[in-house]
This record gives C-alpha cells, structure tokens and sequence, in this order.
C-alpha cells in the first residue's frame, strides 16, 4: 500500500508503475483499463492511469499527507489582484484583505489523503432524462420556442423554472425533469452505489495537491485565462482554462456557478458559491475566490438556500470516488 503515496509512487520505475495501475483495474468490478497517462498543472505532475466504468472516466490519484488550509499568502498578492477585490471590499466597509481571505478559507491542517480513484468530470444532481416529444413538453409554446433557439444556436440550454432543462446533446434537443432530492438521500444512494465522495480534505487535495497559494497557480489572478461567462463559446468542444485536467487528470474547480458535493464533512458544497460574487458584480478575482482551493462558502448554511433538504439542481455537482485504503 505505501507505493500508492505520491512520493514513493513517482520513484518506481514506470513500467513498476504500470503494472500496479492496470492490476487496479481487475481489483474493481467493472472497471477497465483505457491508458496510461501524464498530467502536468501549474507546477505539478502526476503519472497515472485512466479508466473506464459505465461511460465515465476515472484515474487513479496517490495517496499523500499534505498541509491544507490556508491563513497568509505564500508569496503575496500582486497591485492588480489587490485593487481589484479591494474595490468591492471597500464598499461594505472592509479594509483589510488578508483577515477577509482568511474568514473564508478552510483552516490550517496537516493531514494523510489516502489513494484514490477518482471520476473525472462532474455529474448532475436530481435531472432525469424525459421524452422531449411528449405532449406535456412538446405542446407548450414557451418549449417549442426555446426548442427552435437551441437548434438554430442561439442558446446551449434552457431551464424552464428549475423543473425542466432543454439541451443539444449532437444533433439532438434532450429534455430532462428534476425530481427534488434531500442531502443525506443523495449520500446514501452514492454508498450504495459502491462508491463515496470525496470529503472537504480530500476535495482540496485533488483540487491543489498541497498548494500552499491563494489560488492553485498563485496568490494573484490570471486575468489572461479564458474563464466561463466571460467568453461567448462558439462550440460545445471548447474546454476553458480552469477546466482542463489538472496536475491529477480531473476537471475541479472551474466554474464558481458551480458547487460539487463532498461528504462526511461540516462544508458540504465545494469549489464554488452558486454564482453569488459573480452575479454581484464583484469583478474577476473575487467572482472566482470561489473556485480558490481552501474557499469555504458560509452561506451554504442559509436556510433560505436549503441545500439540505434539497442538494440537487443547476448549481450542485458531484463527482465518485473509490478510496483504495479502505
């Protein structure tokens, strides 16, 4: 089992290496070995393996014990970063920065994340596919309409008051409705599923690795990255910088519209804060303090929001984990 931590791991030969990886795969039901693979993100890299279960990818990330948590910048904000969020700071009578950030980022920990397989991409909550030809779809004028702007591409998708979503999968217009589901029933159908999700540790690990910066590439904002609703997509292959793998191979903390679910955790929503700094036109570095690695959105706890009662919707993602230590 040690040679399943990051550091032990990354000193085995690689054809050692290799041979562990595609034995996982026969350790698991259901899996299959597609690839090996090497991720490189902001300073980090990690030689893996890619899987594949039910049509969804997962790769095989190291165990290791790594501070998390975050309470002063390792190298400091850059004049551009600081004015920015101090811009909109100030406006509710907040002058220092440092004790703002460190309010709302995870504490200061050490702690041992164990190896993992860990499911690429997110997945929705709650939305269950329909027939977009039914009457009850079809034969609402709003629908037809929303149908025609989707197929002409003039929009992605259209949600019709959170209970029904239209979209293009190909050439093809989708329609799903959500049926309301609780936090713990939520949790409990992923367990019996055979799988977990991750908890807030092992969240901000596969997030940043250990990064000890604001952000996982630095304490500034890159205000060259292509970022979600900042850019008009043009296609639906157009992958944005924040999405692409990261030093693991998982696409996580991207889109502060965004909130992934963890477990066995007091912050129970990661990666992002439904949109709310955005939306409040806080401008660039603090609408995406969010997807910052330690970013701990307290209003989750709202119970105008009640996320508990009911996880699911356009906000709230998750992703499946498998840990190899249990």
């Amino acid at each position: 089992m040690d040679k399943l931590y990051r550091e032990n791991f990354q000193r085995l030969p690689r054809n050692e290496r290799e041979v562990i990886l595609k034995d996982l795969a026969n350790t698991k039901p259901g899996f299959t070995f597609k690839c090996f693979e090497r991720f490189e993100r902001f300073g980090q890299i990690t030689d893996t393996a890619v899987y594949e279960f039910e049509n969804s990818e997962f790769v095989f990330v190291p165990g290791d014990t790594v501070t998390l948590g975050w309470d002063s910048f390792e190298v400091g904000m850059d004049d551009t970063t600081r004015e920015d969020i101090m811009e909109t700071l100030e406006e509710y009578g907040i002058y220092n920065i440092e004790e703002f950030l460190k309010e709302n980022m995870s504490p200061v920990r050490t702690i041992k994340i164990g190896p993992m397989l860990v499911e690429r991409k997110l997945n929705d909550i709650g939305w269950i596919m329909v027939d977009s030809e039914s009457s009850e779809v079809s034969e609402n004028y709003r629908v037809k309409e929303a149908i025609e702007e989707i197929k002409s591409g003039q929009c992605k998708e259209y949600t019709f008051h959170e209970q029904l979503r239209l979209r293009k999968n190909n050439d093809e217009i989708t329609a799903e409705e959500y049926e309301s589901i609780s936090y713990d029933e939520f949790v409990d159908s992923i367990l019996e599923s055979g799988f977990r999700l991750p908890t807030e540790d092992e969240w901000e690990y596969l997030c940043g690795g250990g990064v000890r910066t604001l952000f996982r590439w630095g304490d500034s904002f890159d205000y060259d990255m292509h970022l979600y609703h900042f850019e008009e997509a043009t296609t639906n292959s157009i992958e944005y910088d924040l999405e692409k793998s990261n030093q693991f191979g998982i696409s996580i903390g991207f889109d502060p519209y965004k909130q992934e679910v963890v477990m066995d955790s007091k912050q129970f929503l990661k990666g992002g804060d439904g949109g709310c700094n955005i939306c409040g036109g806080s401008g660039l570095a603090l609408g995406y303090l969010p997807v910052a690695t330690y970013y701990q959105d307290k209003n989750i706890y709202d119970e105008m929001l009640d996320y508990i009662s009911d996880i699911g919707g356009d906000y709230n993602f998750y992703r499946r984990i498998i840990r190899l230590w249990d």
